[in-house]
């Protein structure tokens, strides 16, 4: 089946989140037959396209359900249109709006901007795509590279994980892949949560 590979996003221990988007408009993340996420160095690469042979991997986790365990790839080609015009054309869903849009309005909201998902509410997926109607903008918190913008006074800022060197404004109506982390209790001062995160973003 032809997938567009859509993100590169780090993980732990030499591994890395690849996820795809068939030509029949399905989110899926790769995992390999040997059970484990792609290594850092994969030749998987966001903007190409490959013929890849996989099925649904058994007993995932909502709403962590778009994994797939991946038999064989090969490179087809690459993606020559706009993204956001090929994500249209499959008639994939698009969150528009601002940060309250993303998944379909479940997430709940810290103090300092972060958003998540607890069990009290799932939504349906766990990656999506969106179309900001504001810019986002660099910060470094902690050492780490966020995104963030004030809607009517309030914070939301969303940690980066990509792979891509950062930019210092992802403008307004910029398409983005936005995903949720894996279930985490923040060490044990929380109940279990998926924080919101920022995968990367197209055709700057």
């Amino acid at each position: 089946m032809k997938v567009l590979i859509v993100s590169k996003t780090h993980m732990h221990h030499g591994q890395c989140c690849v996820g795809g988007l068939t030509f029949e408009g399905e989110n899926i993340r790769l995992v390999m037959e040997d059970g484990h996420y792609p290594p850092e160095n994969t030749d998987l690469t966001p903007g190409l396209i490959y013929n890849i042979e996989f099925t649904a991997k058994q007993n995932t986790e909502p709403p962590h359900i778009e994994d797939v365990i991946v038999h064989s790839y090969k490179l087809s080609e690459a993606l020559e249109e706009h993204m956001l015009d090929f994500v249209e054309e499959l008639d994939v869903p698009i969150w528009r709006g601002g940060p309250e849009e993303l998944f379909d309005g479940k997430l709940q909201w810290t103090d300092n901007g972060s958003g998540y998902i607890n069990a009290e509410d799932i939504p349906e997926q766990s990656v999506g795509f969106w179309v900001p109607n504001l810019p986002l903008r660099k910060s470094i918190y902690y050492e780490k590279v966020r995104y963030r913008c004030n809607v009517d006074g309030t914070l939301y800022s969303l940690p980066y994980i990509g792979y891509d060197e950062p930019v210092d404004v992802i403008p307004a109506g910029t398409l983005i892949r936005v995903s949720l982390a894996r279930w985490w209790d923040t060490n044990e001062t929380t109940e279990l949560r998926c924080s919101l995160q920022l995968s990367g973003w197209y055709d700057l």
